[in-house]
């Protein structure tokens, strides 16, 4: 029989260029949480301004995505010194901050969280995890030691079974101290560009798909971004062809994840804009998400009934003071894109969806006709005027 949680943490990572004056989706969940759940547990909070928001870090930062590993180190330094078994973990983040908190569960889910006391470093899990994709991880080292055991059991190792290479000491600590610990929710805002960097090209080894250790998954996404440096990571399912076990398994995925479209460009869904009520329809949908697994706001997040209304920020025009956009071409985004062919079989978007307040505006606004979503009703043979409840992508 499970056990009871003990705490609640909270994390809570800002995007790109974002203060606490910018009024993002993340610091209104950060300032809305309480610090006692409704069924009496403590919450404990942690919140982070994100890449590019210290003097003379701005461009390095927001471009090239200068700061973005000490930000991560310090996100999991914090959650080592404060974690304890037993306590429930839900992590947010918005835009560049979207992608630290994936990529910090992902840190936890191939490398583990290190028990404080250790003989090994922070910075030598970080290492690790900077190396991952030539060395063993976390999980594969645990699959490896019960695959031994059994082996033992049954009295040594067959003719046809694969090798298991000997434990390294680093390899022998990281078993005996991290450990792969549940994280009970991840809520992200537009997680932009390939690995949420526009245009850097050292921060490739971050790990930010699903893993098994995340209970419950939410993504909201901006149907009206058009910088194709912004393009959203969605999460995605791999399916191997032939199939072997794993694609059953990866199938588990769809059932605790839902990538929901929302009107707007990326700071109309992940906030920052001034008094622009978009940001109000993500907002409230994840704090549904995020109390119906056990997380206590202080205030309900009031809707009103025209925020479906309010105004589409072109932000393609707009950045970089129009110097973007006279040397990029308008991107559009796909939404429920189809199956694409990758090494040793295909890649799904996982549980795409679209909310009701899409399919309102597009019934309200006889100019709202964005290519994406004209596209999607096509291929689906839908007419958007005629939809008014969330519909899977």
């Amino acid at each position: 029989m499970p056990q009871p949680p003990r705490r609640r943490i909270a994390m809570f990572l800002d995007g790109t260029w974002n203060t606490v004056a910018d009024n993002t989706n993340v610091w209104r969940l950060h300032a809305l949480c309480a610090r006692t759940s409704a069924d009496g547990l403590d919450q404990v909070l942690y919140y982070d301004q994100g890449v590019g928001t210290r003097l003379g870090e701005q461009f390095r930062g927001g471009i090239f995505g200068y700061g973005l590993d000490r930000n991560i180190m310090s996100a999991y330094r914090w959650l080592v010194e404060t974690y304890s078994p037993g306590d429930e973990i839900f992590v947010f983040g918005f835009s560049r901050g979207a992608f630290t908190a994936r990529s910090l569960m992902g840190l936890v889910a191939r490398c583990g969280l290190l028990q404080p006391g250790a003989p090994l470093s922070l910075e030598e899990v970080f290492e690790r995890y900077r190396r991952a994709l030539t060395l063993r991880p976390l999980y594969r080292l645990e699959f490896e030691q019960r695959e031994l055991r059994r082996r033992e059991k049954r009295g040594g190792t067959a003719m046809d079974d694969p090798p298991i290479y000997p434990l390294s000491r680093e390899e022998a600590s990281l078993l005996a101290y991290c450990k792969r610990v549940p994280i009970k929710m991840v809520g992200v805002f537009d997680t932009v560009g390939a690995l949420g960097v526009p245009f850097g090209t050292s921060h490739w080894f971050h790990n930010t798909h699903l893993s098994t250790i995340y209970k419950h998954s939410y993504q909201a996404l901006g149907i009206d971004e058009h910088r194709a440096a912004f393009a959203p990571t969605l999460w995605t399912r791999f399916t191997p062809d032939p199939p072997d076990a794993s694609a059953r398994r990866s199938k588990r995925s769809a059932t605790i994840t839902e990538q929901r479209w929302f009107v707007g460009a990326h700071a109309n869904v992940g906030g920052g804009y001034p008094a622009n009520k978009l940001s109000q329809l993500p907002l409230a949908w994840m704090v549904e998400k995020a109390e119906s697994h056990g997380l206590t706001f202080r205030y309900p997040v009031i809707v009103d009934g025209d925020s479906h209304r309010d105004q589409i920020v072109d932000s393609y025009s707009q950045f970089m003071y129009g110097f973007y956009s006279k040397v990029t071409n308008r991107h559009q985004r796909i939404i429920g894109a189809l199956r694409r062919t990758v090494t040793k079989g295909y890649s799904d978007n996982v549980n795409e969806s679209i909310d009701p307040s899409v399919f309102a505006r597009w019934r309200e606004d006889r100019h709202y006709r964005p290519p994406g979503l004209v596209d999607w009703a096509e291929r689906r043979k839908l007419d958007p005027a005629q939809l008014t409840a969330v519909i899977p992508a």
